[in-house]
């Protein structure tokens, strides 16, 4: 399997999960039938609160977690392999990258249970999740400028950031305004979620137009070592 694909998996695994367990949790009678997206009538953790939804939000976010993982080593393995230098940038990238993989797995262990513990365990997942992974995300930017990468697809990865910014400020900023502004806030949960989780798309034209790859290569060395063993019995 070619390792890069990881970056590719996330994106459609993330969704499709998400969505089918909106659809469960919509045919159950848990959740009104709407587009989320544009209309706000639910969030992205309502979606795996309840029912046969509950299974299916976590049968897709668990492996989505460990992809982000594998993901981002593998980003610190291109920016080290593509000549950057700053082992410190890199390692603060990989930093946030695999502690906002881990949140990820304690907010989807947690989404579903009741009690005052569980409620804290999820919101700190959930927004560790967004925080450490949006901020991996720029310095893999940073980082990839700095080495010269190919600017459309780094204006790209940089309009994604710009775009998740500018809606999260602006939407907290219109909801100072608005009563009953829960749906504002599902709205930009929605779209944040889509652009963060699609992001590593980007990384993957990245790598391939870079000539990106992962070898795997066993230079027959033990053997040796056994015949030259044999040899002197």
């Amino acid at each position: 399997m070619d390792l890069r694909h990881l970056a590719l998996v996330i994106w459609p695994l993330a969704w499709l999960g998400v969505l089918a367990a909106y659809a469960a949790s919509a045919l159950g009678g848990h959740l009104e039938a709407c587009v989320p997206h544009l209309t706000g009538c639910a969030s992205v953790s309502a979606s795996g609160r309840h029912g046969a939804g509950f299974f299916v939000f976590k049968a897709a976010m668990m492996p989505v977690a460990v992809l982000f993982a594998g993901y981002w080593a593998l980003a610190e393995r291109w920016l080290r392999a593509a000549g950057d230098r700053s082992a410190k940038w890199r390692a603060a990238m990989l930093a946030c990258g695999l502690g906002g993989a881990a949140a990820l797995v304690l907010y989807t262990t947690f989404l579903g249970s009741e009690g005052a513990i569980y409620r804290a365990l999820r919101q700190y997942g959930t927004v560790l999740f967004f925080g450490l992974t949006f901020l991996a995300e720029l310095l893999l930017v940073y980082r990839a400028k700095a080495i010269g990468g190919p600017p459309r697809l780094l204006a790209a990865k940089t309009a994604l950031c710009v775009f998740m910014l500018i809606e999260g400020l602006a939407l907290e900023a219109l909801s100072l305004f608005v009563l009953g502004d829960a749906w504002l806030e599902n709205v930009a949960e929605w779209h944040v979620a889509s652009a963060l989780t699609f992001y590593p798309a980007l990384t993957w034209l990245l790598w391939r137009r870079t000539g990106f790859r992962i070898r795997y290569q066993v230079d027959g060395g033990w053997r040796r070592g056994r015949r030259a063993g044999s040899a002197a019995r």
